[in-house]
């Protein structure tokens, strides 16, 4: 917080000195014409785009509290430099924490617009001038307060993008990417034996696969895309020394990713040990334990998520919204996160491609004859 204050305050004393400098009516002329050439670079290349309707969906497992299979659908209507996004058809506001604000929403359409357009273009408000939205106010992209948004910021903003991305795909295939890895995490607090004192522990370890795009594969275990994007991976080193917590085992899952002519990037898989000697609980939040990464253009979908919890000697699978779950001594947590989807027909994918994925073990013989892959 106090570094965007800080931030913020530079920003501010640089731009005084600009005005004092040249004056307020260049300066604010200035503004206006960085403003004004984004506008024109985005528009040039959503021009080149094909025009048409265009529609995608994306589906959110549950809301934690019983309603399943929530849906987000964009029609988007492209003619000349201009995309009318509409999601007016997206499920009904939910009870759980999964609603998205009006603003949220709004920055999640055009983060999807963003992944589409020439990664050159700056990344302003004239930028986004090209888009008209149409919500509607009592849905999930939309909801009437009170209702809960704190989860929005990854789901569904995710899956607005998604649903905006797999619209437009249809439109300039060969700036679309697939899908990526939804947010899932666990929570857990107890306290530590070592230090006599109350811990919280969230899980940044064993991070999903990136969805793969018209040039090249999905990054393996590079954690969420649209939402939270970029690689990010917790130190298990750091984790064990600060925490009563031991990895037994953290590495790629096999077969976890879509199989294309570009497949996806595999997930991971994790065991993680519970060194306590008092109960504790953990919290999940997330998605995609029901719902894999999409693939497109004949790309498979990757696996999608599965968290296992033993604790005395009973085994149970975990869902992606659940609070208050009760931890032993000595229980065990089983990992298997998402692999990304893939791009293209698997039969195109280039042979040393083939023998790479199996040296490495991202792939296995089973899968390759099991799913499609020559």
């Amino acid at each position: 917080m106090r570094a965007m204050v800080g931030s913020a305050r530079l920003g501010e004393g640089r731009l005084l000195r600009l005005v004092d400098e040249y004056g307020i009516k260049i300066v604010t002329a200035a503004v206006g014409e960085i403003l004004d050439s984004a506008e024109r670079q985005a528009r040039t290349c959503v021009q080149t785009w094909s025009d048409g309707v265009y529609r995608g969906e994306a589906i959110l497992d549950d809301d934690g509290h019983g309603i399943t299979d929530i849906h987000i659908r964009a029609t988007v209507t492209k003619q000349g430099n201009s995309l009318f996004i509409d999601l007016t058809d997206s499920h009904p506001q939910v009870t759980g924490f999964v609603n998205s604000s009006y603003p949220n929403t709004m920055s999640a359409i055009h983060m999807g617009f963003a992944y589409l357009i020439d990664p050159r273009i700056p990344k302003n408000e004239g930028t986004f001038r090209p888009i008209t939205v149409q919500l509607k106010q009592g849905t999930v992209v939309w909801p009437f307060p009170p209702a809960p948004v704190t989860l929005s910021t990854n789901h569904c903003a995710q899956e607005i993008a998604e649903a905006v991305i797999k619209a437009l795909a249809q439109a300039c295939p060969e700036r679309a990417l697939a899908g990526w890895s939804r947010r899932f995490r666990i929570a857990i607090k107890g306290k530590n034996p070592r230090t006599d004192r109350p811990f919280i522990w969230h899980m940044f370890q064993a991070r999903g696969g990136g969805g793969a795009s018209p040039v090249g594969d999905g990054w393996p275990t590079a954690g969420e895309g649209q939402a939270a994007g970029g690689i990010k991976f917790g130190s298990i080193e750091v984790t064990e020394v600060r925490f009563p917590l031991f990895f037994k085992r953290h590495e790629f899952r096999p077969d976890s990713s879509g199989a294309g002519k570009y497949r996806g990037g595999v997930g991971s898989e994790m065991e993680l040990h519970v060194e306590i000697t008092a109960p504790a609980v953990a919290n999940t939040a997330g998605d995609g334990v029901r719902y894999a990464s999409y693939g497109l253009f004949g790309g498979g979908d990757g696996l999608p998520h599965r968290y296992r919890l033993l604790s005395k000697g009973r085994s149970r699978f975990l869902r992606t919204k659940e609070v208050g779950i009760p931890v032993s001594p000595g229980d065990v947590f089983y990992i298997e996160s998402a692999g990304g989807g893939g791009y293209g027909d698997p039969k195109e994918r280039a042979p040393e491609a083939h023998a790479a994925d199996l040296a490495n073990g991202f792939v296995t013989e089973k899968k390759r004859q099991g799913r499609g892959q020559p």
